[in-house]
């Protein structure tokens, strides 16, 4: 027995970190130690024996069992030991036993702080943390001592870090692992090692790079803001000149000198807003003849219209004169009208104009007629009815009406009027202070002219009311609300 602690002992002494160097019989019996302990105790159910009686064996890490009240401890860890076995043959080869050795597992420990310690420049600061097979920590700050570390904080076999909060401190640190590989054909017991560190530290000069290239980085934005500043005015000038030049070709207005841009496109636009003046120049020229053309021969025609009821009632006798200035009268109202049509382009009438226009000859500028009323346009169809409707009333008010007599007067008054979506234009005529008004005994081209001349859906109310003629219409307006433009 002598000899065999001698030799155990011996064993032992070659290497800090043996706990004890045991021999194990063939039964599973330990038969002697170095230290003298556990001689004689039944170990045959563990796994370093039973599964080093035909070769080496490396088992995993564990707590100590029976040694760990034998044996002193320095620190608060508590003895984990790495067991390492191998049989024990005879000269004849045959299995006699057992030899192992306990491995403390402080070794591992010593190995990952000088290992750690070694590490210089960007990476000191680095800890080690060994995983064993089942991920639960075998190695690393106390905290987590047989504990499983989060899924994803050992990151992973493909060299990439992980940034993350660890659960022993709560600080952020940078991480990555590999896995341990075996020896020959050891497969060895799948652990993991991780090393970790601060991320404030591990990245500061990802950082202080960061900062780098954000500063020439915006050095270059404002040289480069700057260019296209001055680049975008060159070319902003052109375009706003061009837009000004498109409005004031939209108003009908001439086209203004454009200076030549500097790109394509702008003097593309620039010659297309040229080549489109000239075309509306010419066409403007063109309709401007027609209309005076048509102007011409229509006054003609109203000419020859006045000079043939001239004729046509001369020699009739004194009978025919009061209708011929009539016929003459309501001649002129109409050409009158026509007049602000041209003046107009025949795009319409203002009721205003149309309305003093109408009563003009009427008034011996004591404002006995009186007029108010919002801008409205009408169509030339309805501006020529209604000038010929005012035109009537007028005549009869001073024959018959209100403006016979010195005190009589005469209001004029129109609105618009929104009905299931459509405008419509109400006017009235309304006489006072005039002679006692009775009903027409028969009806004439006057009376007719008011009942039918404005060509509306609607007929006009027309009361002969004792203290004066009240007159009222409507017509339908184009568009929602119409005005003057």
């Amino acid at each position: 027995m002598a000899d065999k602690r001698a030799v155990l002992k011996s064993i032992q002494e070659t290497y800090p970190n043996y706990s004890i160097v045991g021999l194990i019989d063939a039964s599973g019996r330990v038969v002697a130690t170095s230290l003298g302990l556990l001689e004689g105790a039944d170990v045959s159910h563990r796994s370093y024996f039973t599964d080093s009686r035909h070769g080496p064996y490396v088992g995993d890490l564990h707590d100590a069992v029976l040694l760990a009240k034998q044996l002193p401890r320095q620190s608060r860890e508590p003895l984990r030991l790495l067991d390492v076995a191998a049989p024990v043959r005879d000269g004849q080869g045959n299995f006699t036993g057992v030899v192992v050795a306990h491995l403390d597992w402080a070794w591992a420990r010593e190995l990952a702080s000088g290992l750690a310690r070694s590490l210089k420049g960007h990476r000191a600061g680095s800890e080690i943390i060994i995983l064993g097979k089942d991920g639960t920590v075998l190695l690393g700050p106390e905290p987590l001592w047989g504990k499983a570390l989060p899924t994803g904080e050992e990151a992973s076999d493909t060299g990439d870090g992980r940034i993350g909060v660890w659960p022993d401190d709560g600080k952020v640190y940078l991480s990555a692992s590999a896995a341990t590989g075996g020896y020959r054909e050891y497969p060895g017991l799948g652990w993991r090692v991780v090393v970790r560190q601060d991320a404030g530290r591990a990245l500061a000069s990802v950082d202080e790079l960061r900062r780098g290239i954000l500063a020439a980085g915006g050095l270059v934005s404002l040289i480069a803001g700057l260019v296209a500043w001055l680049l975008a005015g060159r070319i902003a000038r052109p375009m706003r000149n061009l837009a000004s030049a498109a409005e004031a070709l939209g108003r009908g207005e001439p086209l203004p000198p454009v200076a030549d841009p500097i790109v394509r496109e702008g003097r593309c636009i620039a010659d297309a807003l040229a080549g489109a003046s000239d075309g509306i120049r010419r066409r403007d020229t063109t309709q401007r003849l027609l209309i005076d053309e048509l102007n011409h021969r229509v006054k003609n025609t109203l000419a020859t219209v006045q000079s043939m009821a001239v004729q046509s009632f001369r020699g009739i006798g004194e009978e025919a004169a009061n209708p011929r200035r009539t016929f003459e009268a309501r001649l002129l109202a109409l050409s009158a009208t026509h007049n602000i049509l041209t003046e107009e382009g025949w795009h319409g009438a203002d009721v205003r104009q149309l309305c003093a226009e109408a009563v003009r000859p009427f008034d011996d500028g004591r404002g006995r007629i009186s007029h108010s009323g919002p801008a409205v346009y009408l169509r030339p169809q309805q501006a020529l009815a209604l000038s010929l409707a005012l035109h009537e009333l007028a005549t009869n008010a001073t024959k018959h009406g209100a403006l016979s007599a010195d005190a009589g007067r005469v209001d004029v008054a129109w609105t618009v009027t929104t009905e299931d979506g459509a405008s419509r234009l109400g006017i009235s005529w309304i006489e006072r202070d005039g002679p006692a008004v009775r009903p027409p005994v028969r009806r004439g081209f006057g009376t007719r002219l008011l009942h039918r001349g404005l060509d509306d859906d609607r007929g006009p109310e027309i009361a002969f009311a004792p203290e004066g003629l009240r007159y009222a219409a409507s017509l339908h307006l184009d568009g929602p609300s119409p005005a003057a433009p």
